[in-house]
Protein backbone atom coordinates (compact mmCIF):
# COMPACT_ATOMS: atom_id res chain seq x y z
CA UNK A 1 0.00 0.00 0.00
CA UNK A 2 1.48 3.27 -0.80
CA UNK A 3 1.55 6.27 1.43
CA UNK A 4 -0.59 9.13 1.58
CA UNK A 5 1.81 11.43 0.23
CA UNK A 6 2.49 9.04 -2.61
CA UNK A 7 -1.44 8.33 -3.61
CA UNK A 8 -1.55 12.33 -4.03
CA UNK A 9 1.53 12.31 -6.56
CA UNK A 10 0.15 9.44 -8.59
CA UNK A 11 -3.36 11.64 -8.71
CA UNK A 12 -1.54 14.44 -9.40
CA UNK A 13 0.59 12.60 -11.93
CA UNK A 14 -2.97 10.82 -14.08
CA UNK A 15 -4.92 14.21 -13.89
CA UNK A 16 -2.97 17.03 -13.41
CA UNK A 17 -4.59 18.55 -10.70
CA UNK A 18 -3.07 19.90 -7.55
CA UNK A 19 -5.26 21.40 -4.39
CA UNK A 20 -3.67 23.19 -1.41
CA UNK A 21 -5.66 20.73 0.87
CA UNK A 22 -7.17 17.37 -0.23
CA UNK A 23 -10.11 17.79 2.33
CA UNK A 24 -12.44 20.80 1.94
CA UNK A 25 -13.66 22.90 5.47
CA UNK A 26 -16.87 21.19 6.41
CA UNK A 27 -17.43 24.56 8.23
CA UNK A 28 -17.86 28.42 8.12
CA UNK A 29 -15.63 27.87 12.02
CA UNK A 30 -13.13 25.54 10.11
CA UNK A 31 -12.79 27.66 7.22
CA UNK A 32 -12.33 30.53 9.10
CA UNK A 33 -9.37 28.76 10.84
CA UNK A 34 -7.52 27.90 7.56
CA UNK A 35 -4.14 29.00 7.33
CA UNK A 36 -3.48 28.38 4.10
CA UNK A 37 -6.16 29.44 1.26
CA UNK A 38 -8.08 27.04 -0.84
CA UNK A 39 -6.34 26.71 -3.81
CA UNK A 40 -6.35 24.44 -7.06
CA UNK A 41 -3.46 24.17 -9.73
CA UNK A 42 -4.80 22.92 -12.68
CA UNK A 43 -2.78 21.65 -16.23
CA UNK A 44 -5.13 21.70 -18.80
CA UNK A 45 -2.64 20.78 -21.66
CA UNK A 46 -0.90 17.94 -19.40
CA UNK A 47 0.20 14.91 -21.37
CA UNK A 48 -2.27 11.71 -21.00
CA UNK A 49 -0.65 9.06 -23.13
CA UNK A 50 -3.98 7.24 -22.11
CA UNK A 51 -6.21 8.94 -23.63
CA UNK A 52 -6.29 8.62 -27.31
CA UNK A 53 -6.20 11.98 -29.66
CA UNK A 54 -9.52 13.61 -30.86
CA UNK A 55 -9.76 12.93 -34.48
CA UNK A 56 -12.18 15.57 -35.52
CA UNK A 57 -11.77 19.43 -35.38
CA UNK A 58 -13.19 21.10 -32.57
CA UNK A 59 -16.26 23.37 -32.60
CA UNK A 60 -15.38 27.32 -32.07
CA UNK A 61 -17.09 30.05 -30.63
CA UNK A 62 -18.10 32.46 -33.96
CA UNK A 63 -17.14 35.39 -31.50
CA UNK A 64 -13.81 36.50 -33.31
CA UNK A 65 -13.23 38.01 -29.81
CA UNK A 66 -13.73 34.67 -27.40
CA UNK A 67 -13.03 31.70 -29.96
CA UNK A 68 -13.94 29.09 -27.05
CA UNK A 69 -14.14 25.78 -27.99
CA UNK A 70 -18.04 23.65 -27.45
CA UNK A 71 -17.45 22.06 -24.01
CA UNK A 72 -19.72 19.52 -21.91
CA UNK A 73 -20.03 22.65 -19.78
CA UNK A 74 -21.82 24.73 -23.12
CA UNK A 75 -25.73 24.71 -23.10
CA UNK A 76 -27.39 22.59 -26.07
CA UNK A 77 -30.65 23.37 -27.79
CA UNK A 78 -31.13 20.44 -29.72
CA UNK A 79 -34.03 21.82 -31.79
CA UNK A 80 -32.40 24.87 -33.05
CA UNK A 81 -29.53 22.91 -33.51
CA UNK A 82 -27.17 25.54 -31.67
CA UNK A 83 -24.98 25.72 -28.38
CA UNK A 84 -24.16 28.43 -26.15
CA UNK A 85 -20.86 29.27 -25.11
CA UNK A 86 -20.37 29.69 -21.45
CA UNK A 87 -17.30 32.40 -21.86
CA UNK A 88 -19.55 34.96 -23.86
CA UNK A 89 -22.97 33.89 -24.37
CA UNK A 90 -23.04 33.66 -27.98
CA UNK A 91 -25.49 31.42 -29.55
CA UNK A 92 -23.26 29.18 -31.96
CA UNK A 93 -24.74 27.07 -34.60
CA UNK A 94 -23.84 23.37 -34.98
CA UNK A 95 -21.50 22.91 -38.42
CA UNK A 96 -23.01 20.80 -41.31
CA UNK A 97 -21.69 17.23 -39.90
CA UNK A 98 -23.81 17.86 -36.64
CA UNK A 99 -27.47 17.85 -38.40
CA UNK A 100 -28.77 14.72 -36.92
CA UNK A 101 -27.33 15.99 -33.46
CA UNK A 102 -30.14 14.93 -31.01
CA UNK A 103 -30.00 14.70 -26.73
CA UNK A 104 -29.72 10.78 -27.15
CA UNK A 105 -26.92 10.61 -29.73
CA UNK A 106 -23.37 11.75 -28.21
CA UNK A 107 -20.86 13.82 -29.21
CA UNK A 108 -18.72 12.04 -29.57
CA UNK A 109 -20.01 9.51 -32.10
Amino acid sequence: MATYEEFIQQNEDRDGIRFTWNVWPSSRIETTRLVVPLACLYQPLKERPDLPPIQYEPVLCTRNTCRAILNPMCQVDYRAKLWVCNFCFQRNPFPPQYAAISSSINLQN
